[in-house]
C-alpha cells in the first residue's frame, strides 16, 4: 500500500514538530497563557491579557484573580508519556500535559476606603492600596493532564487540538477536585483554540491540498489526505 493510500497527496506533522508550534507560538505571545483582573494585570500586554474581576455583593471592585499556564506539550498516539490511571489514549487521541497556577486577592480595600494604619486624625483620607498589578495573592499550583482529539476549522483553514478530559493528580475532596478540573478543561479548552496548525503549509504554488480525510492521529504524528 502506498504512503498515500487511495489518496494522491498525504501530509503529515510529527509530535516534536507539533510541540515545536506550540512552543514558538506562546513564546511569542505568552498573553495567551496569562490572565488576570486589574489587581494583578494592570493593562492588556502582549506578556498578559486583563480581564475584569470575580463581581460579588459586599467586594468593592470585585475580587481579583489571575490565572497562568505554563506552555503545554502533547503526546500523540501511540502513548509514550505516561498518564494517570484516570485516563488513557486512545486511537486518534492525543495527550496534553501542563501546569497552571491560580491565584486570588484576599485584600478587599480599595480607593476611598480609610487605610486601618492611618491616625485617626484622618480619618477621611482616601487611600488605595490596592494598585493595578499590585494584588497580594493566595496562590496554588496544578500538575495537568489531558487527552483530545484534533478538529478541522474553516476560519482560517487549519487543525485544532480539542480537549476531551483534564485529570488534577493528588486533589482531595474529590468534590474539589471535579470543580477544579471543570474549570481547567474550560481554560484549556479555550486557550488551544487559538492555536491553529496551518493547512495552508501543505501547498505547491498553484497547487493547494484538497482534503479528503483528516486530521488523524497515528505513528506519533498528525496526517491528513487529499487530492490536488
Amino acid at each position: 500500500m502506498s504512503l498515500t493510500e487511495a489518496e494522491r497527496v498525504f501530509g503529515g506533522i510529527t509530535e516534536q514538530g507539533i510541540n515545536n508550534l506550540l512552543g514558538a507560538f506562546f513564546a511569542a505571545r505568552p498573553r495567551h497563557l496569562n490572565y488576570g483582573s486589574p489587581g494583578f494585570v494592570p493593562s492588556t500586554t502582549v506578556a498578559a491579557t486583563q480581564m475584569g474581576a470575580i463581581p460579588f455583593p459586599g467586594a468593592p471592585g470585585g475580587i481579583d484573580w489571575a490565572v497562568q499556564l505554563a506552555p503545554p506539550t502533547v503526546d500523540l498516539h501511540p502513548e509514550t508519556d505516561p498518564l494517570p490511571p484516570e485516563l488513557s489514549l486512545g486511537v486518534n487521541q492525543l495527550s496534553v500535559s501542563t501546569a497552571v497556577r491560580l491565584c486570588v486577592a484576599c485584600e478587599t480595600r480599595r480607593e476611598g476606603e480609610r487605610d486601618p494604619d492611618q491616625p485617626d486624625d484622618y480619618p477621611d483620607q482616601p487611600r488605595d492600596d490596592r494598585p493595578p498589578g499590585k494584588a497580594k495573592g493566595t496562590c496554588f499550583d496544578l500538575k495537568i493532564f489531558a487527552v483530545a482529539h484534533l478538529q478541522r476549522t474553516f476560519s482560517p483553514d487549519g487543525v485544532v487540538i480539542v480537549v476531551d478530559a483534564v485529570e488534577i493528580v493528588d486533589v482531595e475532596p474529590s468534590e474539589l477536585e471535579a470543580v477544579l478540573e471543570c474549570l481547567i478543561l474550560q481554560i484549556l479548552r479555550a486557550v488551544l483554540a487559538d492555536v491553529r496548525l496551518p493547512l495552508e503549509t501543505l501547498r505547491a504554488g498553484a497547487f493547494s491540498l484538497t482534503l479528503t480525510r483528516g486530521p488523524e492521529v497515528e505513528n506519533d504524528q498528525l496526517e491528513v489526505y487529499g487530492n490536488l
